[in-house]
This record gives C-alpha cells, sequence and structure tokens, in this order.
C-alpha cells in the first residue's frame, strides 16, 4: 500500500477547491470558540461510524500508519486526549445478540432495540423518530455522508422508518420527502432510471425539490453552497480505498470519505448558522472487508475512516459548540495480528509484506474467472500485493474460483475472497475468527459537549439519548405504533 499525502481541512486540492470555493464567512471554521451552545449542549454533533470495525481493526490501523508512515491514526490520538469520553457498547439487536447495521443504526438513530434487517420499526410495530428528523424539526442542518450506497442500513437508519433495509429504492424516495440537506455516497443505481427495474427517475424527485444531483467531484465542486445536495458517486458502493488511491480514473471522479467529509461539514455549517448541524459520516466497507477476511481493505478503508474523523476532529478544535462521536455498529470477524514466521522479529517482517499492497483481495478475484489457472492467480497476486503464493496455495483459491465443494460437501460458493485472505495469513500474519458479525463490545468516544454523559459501558440504544441531550432536544415522546 503507497501512502499518499492527506489533505489540511478544507483544502481539498484534488477536489478543485470545492470547499475552499465557498464565499468567505461561509466556509467552515476550526479553531474558534463560539457562541449560542449553553453548557453540556451542543450546536453541531458529528458522528464517525466505522461500520463493522472489531478493535482488532482499530489496532491494526494505528500499528500500520505507525510504522509505514510514521505516525499514528487521529483515532487513537482522540483516545489519549484527557477531555474524550470512552465506554464500551453494547450492540445487541432486539432479537439477536449478534445485530446487523440496520438494528445496530436503528438503536443509535432512533433509540430503540429493533430486530435484524429492520429500520426503526419495532417488534410491536414502534416507529421511534430518527434523530435526524427531529433535529431537522429543531432548525439545523442535516447530512449523511458514506462510503456504500448512501440508502444503505446506517445512514438509513439516522432518517426513515422502514420494515427492511433492502428496500433501497423506497428509502431513496423517503430521502426525498425528508428534507434533509445532504446526501453523499455510492447508490446510482438506485435512483438512475436507466439501472432500476422499474424505470422510475430517482433523481427526479430530489431535482422537484431544489437539489443539485451530481455524480462526480468535478460536479460537486460546480454546486453553489447554500444548494441541497444528492452525490451519488458510484453505481454500487464507492470503491475501497486503496483500489481507488492505486486507480487514476477513480481519483480524478470519486471523492474520498474524507473529501466528503470536509465537503458536507464546510456545506452544513454554512446551511445551518446559528441552528447548527448534524452530521453523520460512515466509513461501511470496513466491515465489507471483514466479511471477505481482505486485509487490504479492511485496513485502507479504516484509514480512510480516521482521516474523515480527522477532519471532524480539525473542525471542532477550539470550539465549544460541537460534539464529536467516534464509534462502530458492531464488530466483525476480528482480525489480527498474529505471532509468526521466523526468529524473534518474523511477526513484524510478515506485517512490513502488507506495506506493498495496492490492490485488495476483492480487485484480485474480481479479475478472475472459474477457468484461471495457478499461474494467473499466482501472477495477479505478485502484481496487486507483491506477494508470491506457493502454487499450492494458488489451487486453493482456483477450487474455491470453480466453486469445488470442500470434503465434507459444503461448496465453497462466495468464498474465494475468503480463501484468498486465509492462504495471505501465511504470508501477513493477519488472522480472522471468521467472516461474520460478532457480538463483542465495541469502542465509543466522544469529545465535546455532552461528552461527560459517556462513560462504562453502554447500551446502543441509550447513546441515542446522549447525543439527542446533547443537542438539547426534547426527549422521545411515546412510541407511535404503526
Amino acid at each position: 500500500m503507497k501512502s499518499h499525502p492527506r489533505r489540511s481541512f478544507l483544502k481539498l486540492a484534488a477536489l478543485g477547491g470545492l470547499a475552499a470555493g465557498l464565499p468567505r464567512g461561509l466556509r467552515a471554521q476550526g479553531g474558534a470558540a463560539t457562541r449560542g451552545a449553553g453548557a453540556g449542549q451542543a450546536r453541531n454533533l458529528i458522528v464517525v461510524i466505522s461500520d463493522g470495525m472489531s478493535i482488532g481493526a482499530l489496532t491494526l490501523a494505528e500499528q500500520w500508519r505507525q510504522r509505514r508512515e510514521g505516525r499514528g491514526t487521529a483515532w487513537m490520538a482522540m483516545l489519549q486526549q484527557a477531555e474524550t469520553r470512552r465506554a464500551l457498547m453494547d450492540t445487541a439487536s432486539a432479537d439477536s445478540l449478534v445485530t446487523d447495521s440496520a438494528a445496530a443504526g436503528s438503536a443509535m438513530g432512533g433509540g430503540l432495540r429493533v430486530n435484524n434487517r429492520a429500520l426503526n420499526i419495532g417488534p410491536g410495530g414502534e416507529r421511534p423518530e430518527p434523530l435526524w428528523v427531529a433535529a431537522r424539526a429543531a432548525g439545523k442542518a442535516t447530512g449523511l455522508v458514506s462510503s456504500a450506497t448512501v440508502t444503505h442500513a446506517t445512514p438509513a437508519s439516522f432518517v426513515v422508518n422502514v420494515p427492511h433495509r433492502n428496500d433501497e429504492a423506497v428509502i431513496g424516495a423517503l430521502y426525498a420527502q425528508s428534507g434533509i440537506d445532504l446526501f453523499l455516497g455510492g447508490g446510482a443505481k438506485f435512483f438512475d432510471a436507466a439501472q432500476r427495474e422499474d424505470g422510475v427517475d430517482g433523481y427526479a424527485a430530489f431535482e422537484r425539490r431544489a437539489y443539485a444531483v451530481v455524480r462526480t467531484k468535478a460536479e460537486l465542486a460546480a454546486v453553489g453552497p447554500l444548494r441541497k445536495i444528492l452525490g451519488t458517486f458510484s453505481v454500487g458502493h464507492l470503491p475501497y480505498e486503496l483500489d481507488h488511491m492505486n486507480t487514476p480514473d477513480l481519483v480524478a471522479t470519486v471523492p474520498t470519505l474524507a473529501e466528503l467529509t470536509q465537503e458536507a461539514i464546510a456545506r452544513l455549517a454554512a446551511l445551518g448558522g446559528d441552528h447548527g448541524f448534524v452530521l453523520q459520516v460512515e466509513g461501511a466497507r470496513i466491515d465489507h472487508a471483514a466479511h471477505d477476511n481482505d486485509f487490504g481493505g479492511l485496513v485502507g478503508d479504516q484509514l480512510a475512516v480516521d482521516d474523515a474523523l480527522a477532519a471532524a476532529r480539525e473542525f471542532a478544535a477550539g470550539r465549544d459548540d460541537t460534539l464529536v462521536i467516534a464509534t462502530t455498529d458492531h464488530g466483525n470477524a476480528n482480525p489480527g495480528l498474529n505471532g509468526h514466521g521466523d526468529g524473534p522479529n518474523g511477526t513484524n517482517v510478515c506485517f512490513a509484506r502488507t506495506f506493498q499492497m495496492r490492490h485488495t483481495g476483492n480487485w484480485v478475484i474480481d479479475g478472475l474467472t472459474a477457468g484461471s489457472g495457478v499461474a494467473a492467480i499466482r501472477e495477479r497476486v505478485e502484481y496487486a500485493m507483491g506477494i508470491v503464493l506457493s502454487a499450492a496455495e494458488a489451487e486453493i483459491v482456483a477450487r474455491a474460483l470453480r466453486l469445488e465443494p470442500t470434503a465434507d460437501g459444503y461448496r465453497m460458493r462466495f468464498q474465494p475472497k475468503v480463501q484468498l485472505g486465509q492462504v495471505l495469513a501465511n504470508h501477513t500474519a493477519i488472522g480472522w475468527n471468521g467472516i461474520a458479525h460478532t457480538s463483542d463490545l465495541v469502542e465509543i468516544a466522544a469529545t465535546g459537549p455532552g461528552s461527560a454523559a459517556l462513560g462504562g459501558v453502554v447500551r446502543n440504544d441509550a447513546v441515542h439519548g446522549i447525543m439527542r441531550a446533547a443537542l438539547g432536544l426534547p426527549a422521545a415522546e411515546r412510541l407511535a405504533r404503526a
């Protein structure tokens, strides 16, 4: 993985000065305390969610950045500050110790534990008011940023009440009616008439309500600072950061998560004015990479989330009115660096091999077919990762590509990426305990007004109340039923 320059807040050279192009007085400025926030009350709230982040993912990103770039992560720096409040969060859903993102997001976004797959629809038909809806009613500017489809479970959980998370076209239509000011992420296929099975033009509903609809960096740069925006920068999810930064066409057209975060903060600060703003930023693809045991995808996107968190903290620095929360919705696959290799520093030698990765395991497998042989697999892995697989290791991947059954008869459907990740562990010392979400307690940290309420062990649904109280919003009324 090659190091690449990180942008300071609102510089955005690669975006052609998106945020820097805002008129003076409308730029989001950090570093100066501002009026209007009472003791323990926040005018602004920025919630950064690293979807699927086990503590191992956070640890690996810190170790990678320290050894590869000679500096630590913004997340670990936040945890080391005296003013930061921390807790462990219980992530269970209403019907399972192991949550999915819809239920986990709903607990935080709606304040009610719901069954897996549901978005703010309770087991008894309850329909809690999503937090961003309440914030908008209080006059705050509101926004969602995600590296997944912008209609995905985590962003949607702060805005809508929908029985099933997979109804993303429905979620997109509800977004248009919601009045939320800014949506930035992937997911053109849920709005573009040419890509939707029903042929409905989902973008038109936003344009009728005076939203700017954009699909590239250049189009985003051309939008005035006080326009509402729907930005979908890919057909589905945004590309993995590691693949993104090593693909010139993607660098030219698709913003990074940090760039989208900087842009969102600047625009929402301008739109919110004295009322302030709320912003949820989701790094979604840590979860996807963990499901696939894809270390390049995991560490690259965890560092992308870290850069987004750095942008949020830079905005909040020196202010007395901005609550910043950094957390995840659940763990996934429990990745970790294991003792491995010959000699006392064998693990370090193995880990250092990841520094030369320029593409993810997903990129490797997506370029192979069921007919790909050992030689083709070895060649593609060496190009993407600088690692030379043995013929026996490549044959394991080849068998998975052919969907051959294992000895117990299990057919290796959708397993090629996982098999590659397991094989690469021989070379990198990165191990995984599975391919699914976990019930682990997870990290949550906060700085700014309202953060004092955080500590010990908290349930995910309790975090909703902490955020609502910090914003000075009234307690949620008795839950309505369908």
